[in-house]
């Protein structure tokens, strides 16, 4: 079997505004050599490695998924010659780079740590930091109560 990749640029309209969408499509070049016969799948944006919602891309390939998408899209790279498509390539093979680990240093105790949250806010202080501090939290509010009467 032999795949490659074919971009098809679809523009969407609602009211006044226009955008431009690019549709990836992963076709097999021994099935047919026009488009609806030998279409196999979509590319995906992400591949998820932990499969918790395969795509169609991921069953189909499997194991092999991920560097099928980086060879269709370094192919492709070399093929098209719109800027507008070539950068879009290269956002989504940087999409399918795995993120580094990101190390902070927590201004406490001067730990280096990892923070556990990814796309919400970033964790500044590290987890033993953060347990002393709600200790503090927990006995102020108890002394609250006490004196209060509750």
């Amino acid at each position: 079997m032999t795949f490659e990749l074919r971009i098809f640029e679809r523009e969407y309209s609602r009211g006044y505004h226009a955008w431009d969408h690019l549709r990836f499509a992963v076709v097999d070049l021994n099935r047919s050599k026009s488009y609806p016969e030998n279409f196999v799948s979509m590319l995906p944006m992400r591949i998820d490695s932990d499969g918790k919602i395969p795509s169609v891309f991921t069953k189909f390939f499997g194991n092999k998924s991920l560097k099928t998408a980086r060879g269709l899209l370094t192919e492709s790279l070399k093929k098209e010659h719109g800027s507008e498509i070539k950068a879009e390539i290269t956002r989504r093979l940087s999409l399918l780079e795995p993120n580094p680990l990101i190390y902070i240093k927590c201004p406490v105790c001067k730990k280096f740590f990892q923070t556990q949250k990814e796309r919400a806010r970033r964790q500044k202080i590290c987890p033993e930091c953060m347990k002393r501090f709600e200790k503090r939290i927990n006995r102020k509010v108890n002394y609250e109560k006490e004196i209060s009467g509750f």
